[in-house]
């Protein structure tokens, strides 16, 4: 491959709705091939192509088949999994290779995707266990209205019954959507121990903004879980005074603060999240394929790395040739003085399990009589 190029498409929204996340996950692209480019260590040339897909639905085939036009067969992105799944008939007509370095909801293994990002046992369902333990067996669910919102909450909904817990509620928002006044009113009713917020971008800052006013006025303090808001939106957010924020994910700037320091001393004070850190490890193990096998085929980069793990920024990266997913490290994390800080750690590298068929799920039964049933915490 010596003297080659090869492309790197980037299917990243930065504007619309969860540009935010999509500026983050392009940072990591971009600043990946700019290291790797400049390291001396490859016998090729990494070139990316960025198409902005703007947050709408309709544009993305439009931004695959652009990039395809320019020889493409790598490409990063999308951010939502209404995105993703839109897409996978074009990528396997045209035999490329999606890379997805966002949390999803599981339930799809294509030999088109490789899967950075996290499923379910590796985020949603720590996460759900920590919050039962932690905080009591009440959820209220609001998401997103497509797949990641659906199926993220069903899992959820599950897991409390399992668990011996209630749903409170369950309530879906289309993107783009900021006003909650009626839909907060209702969870502070049912006096949920807990909210999953499975919502993304602006509609979810409004919420949560609009969540934490009403509790500052009833002096409540109330835990909101994610496994999709990241550092990356932080800004967008504000400072939160009532709502204890909580999320799950393979990265977060505490995990590595050396890591995070040594990329605002090359690249400038960015935001370091992990779709920053997914795409920017995905970026690593695609050059180490290539390294590897001597050619960017898609096939070949995947059978390059079913071989052997790639030493990243994530840690040591496996890509299962069972379902191209990648085993990950799972931290949960609070939000502290605009920080994250990290509350959980899983002990080893969780291995993926999209379909949860070997996602041992007992532990929530077995505490179906030991669920506490705390309320709302009530601040005087």
């Amino acid at each position: 491959m010596h003297g080659k190029v090869v492309s790197i498409g980037a299917l990243f929204s930065t504007d619309g709705t969860y540009r935010r996340m999509g500026r983050n996950a392009l940072a990591g692209a971009e600043h990946a091939i700019a290291e790797l480019n400049g390291s001396g260590h490859l016998d090729f040339e990494l070139r990316l192509h960025h198409f902005n897909p703007e947050g709408r639905p309709e544009r993305y085939s439009e931004g695959l088949a652009e990039l395809h036009a320019r020889g493409v067969r790598h490409i990063f992105g999308p951010i939502t999994s209404a995105s993703r799944k839109d897409i996978i008939p074009d990528l396997e007509q045209r035999n490329s290779l999606l890379w997805f370095p966002c949390p999803y909801e599981g339930f799809e293994s294509s030999e088109n995707v490789l899967y950075l990002g996290g499923c379910p046992n590796q985020t949603l369902i720590p996460l759900l266990r920590f919050a039962i333990e932690a905080f009591g067996g009440r959820a209220m669910l609001i998401g997103s209205n497509y797949v990641w919102g659906w199926e993220s909450n069903r899992i959820a909904r599950e897991i409390m019954e399992a668990a011996g817990g209630v749903t409170c509620g369950e309530k879906y928002f289309h993107l783009g959507i900021t006003a909650f006044g009626e839909v907060i009113e209702s969870l502070l009713t049912s006096r949920p121990t807990f909210v999953l917020n499975n919502l993304v971008g602006e509609s979810s800052y409004a919420f949560l903004q609009q969540l934490d006013q009403v509790c500052v006025e009833r002096d409540m303090r109330l835990p909101v879980l994610s496994c999709n808001f990241t550092e990356g939106e932080l800004a967008e957010l504000g400072r939160m005074q009532a709502l204890r924020l909580f999320s799950c994910g393979p990265y977060f700037e505490a995990v590595d603060p050396v890591f995070s320091l040594r990329q605002r001393r090359r690249h400038g004070p960015h935001p370091y999240s992990h779709y920053y850190a997914c795409t920017y490890a995905g970026v690593y193990l695609l050059a180490e394929a290539c390294q590897r096998g001597g050619n960017d085929k898609p096939a070949e980069v995947c059978k390059a790395l079913y071989a052997a793990p790639v030493k990243t920024a994530l840690g040591d990266l496996q890509v299962s040739p069972r379902n191209n997913h990648t085993s990950l490290p799972c931290y949960i994390a609070e939000l502290e003085d605009e920080r994250f800080v990290i509350r959980h750690v899983e002990p080893a590298l969780c291995e993926a399990d999209p379909y949860l068929t070997a996602t041992d799920l007992s532990v929530f039964r077995t505490r179906r009589h030991a669920v506490p049933s705390r309320h709302l915490r009530i601040v005087k």
